[in-house]
């Protein structure tokens, strides 16, 4: 930040400057990171849909495989729908939870943010 730069800035200010922007660029790691796996269980979701919808044109009584792991189990078509369904509410849950934490990072920021703000102003009003 700017007030790294500034002669004769108090002390305690620059270290609180240094660790918002150590914290922010953390933070907005974090948040990259989120956003990643969100993609990635939102491209999960509609890869199980797609292969729900395959699976409703196939009878019933059709052979099913999933994988585990590098081989191939045969597995009941309805118990193969039930995993999709549940990979879904998975991928969901897991979705709501990168949101909640994203938003805790996001009021993380701002509170230090306000705190450092509230520090300069005291000190603005201590030196007059």
């Amino acid at each position: 930040m700017a007030a790294q730069n500034i002669p004769g800035i108090d002390q305690e200010l620059k270290k609180a400057f240094q660790d918002l922007q150590i914290k922010m660029i953390q933070t907005r790691q974090q948040i990259k990171v989120s956003d990643m796996q969100k993609e990635q269980l939102k491209r999960q979701i509609v890869h199980s849909n797609l292969v729900e919808q395959e699976l409703t044109t196939l009878p019933d009584d059709t052979k099913t495989y999933e994988g585990v792991g590098r081989m191939f189990i045969l597995t009941p078509m309805t118990q193969v729908k039930d995993n999709l369904v549940e990979k879904k509410k998975s991928a969901d849950e897991k979705i709501s939870n990168i949101d909640s934490h994203k938003i805790y990072l996001e009021k993380n920021i701002k509170e230090s943010e306000d705190n450092i703000r509230e520090m300069v102003l005291s000190k603005q009003m201590a030196r007059s």
